[in-house]
């Protein structure tokens, strides 16, 4: 009776514990999983997002089982030949992506795939980009959280996560601009 070979991970492992086996493993994904810039050919809007909270924040969401959602805006400067196509406010909307995410601390990847390549030809200069954070309203229909917010161009995003920070409304903590 002849015995099928053995996978490669049954035979590598053998030698090793499956302990250091897995270690091997989470080292050669890493990578993948690093901090730092997230753009890829596919989606080069693409950017990481780091929310922190005040501690009587992350107690309230915690007690209310409240998330949080992070809204992230693209928008440019209307080419002259454009301008029929700009909005309220004279820029040509690319897209708004919301991303919610549990209501404690994270980083999150914004993945940029609301932004309409078609209308990029309208802009001129740079795409910019707006970071709104605000309570995802499951536990009332109110905003809970006054959050620092960006706005400015998006390749000042493309190194560094985006840094917002979220205190309650009631603490009255200042809130940022971020460029």
């Amino acid at each position: 009776m002849h015995e099928a070979p053995a996978s490669f991970p049954s035979r590598v492992c053998t030698a090793w514990s499956r302990w250091s086996c897995l270690a091997l493993l989470c080292l050669a994904l890493a990578p993948s999983i690093s901090a730092g810039p997230v753009h890829t050919a596919s989606e080069p809007f693409a950017f990481q997002v780091r929310v922190s909270l005040s501690d009587r924040a992350a107690a309230t969401l915690q007690h209310l089982d409240e998330g949080i959602v992070i809204s992230a805006s693209y928008s440019g400067k209307p080419r002259s030949s454009a301008k029929q196509h700009a909005d309220q406010v004279g820029q040509i909307a690319l897209g708004t992506q919301n991303v919610e995410i549990p209501g404690k601390p994270a980083t999150v990847i914004v993945n940029g795939s609301s932004v309409k390549r078609g209308h990029l030809a309208w802009i001129r200069g740079p795409v910019r980009l707006n970071v709104n954070v605000y309570s995802a309203r499951r536990s009332g229909p109110n905003n809970l959280l006054a959050c620092d917010f960006f706005d400015g161009r998006f390749r000042s995003t493309s190194h560094h996560p985006v840094q917002i920070h979220c205190s309650l409304i009631e603490e009255k903590a200042a809130v940022r601009h971020r460029t």
